[in-house]
């Protein structure tokens, strides 16, 4: 049976993967409303949390969870980027959601 750490690990990777090795620059500044672009920052966040998405639906296998990262990973981006607060706020919110999608996709014992 798969254990918490054994689901837990891939997914913090998976965010991490997501939010700095594959953003650019380029996303993590035109996915916030106070930058201008010729894109709307709402695609731009569309994007960014879509890759999140697909991350969480790969490792899960659950479309849900993986709208719910998505919906999720939106709003606290989006909060950061008007400054309700942090770059580390920010990463505790998304993994404090990773630690949620964990138990929910954890097999129940019969």
């Amino acid at each position: 049976m798969i254990n918490f750490l054994d689901k837990l690990i891939p997914l913090v990777l998976g965010h991490f993967v997501a939010d700095f090795a594959i953003q650019t620059d380029t996303v993590a500044l035109n996915k916030c409303p106070k930058n201008k672009s010729s894109i709307s920052w709402v695609w731009w966040m569309t994007g960014h949390v879509s890759i999140h998405g697909l991350i969480v639906y790969f490792l899960t296998g659950s479309s849900l969870i993986a709208l719910l990262e998505a919906l999720l990973h939106f709003y606290i981006d989006y909060l950061k980027c008007i400054g309700k607060f942090n770059l580390l706020v920010d990463q505790i919110l998304h993994i404090s959601c990773t630690v949620s999608y964990t138990h929910l996709t954890l097999p129940t014992k019969a």
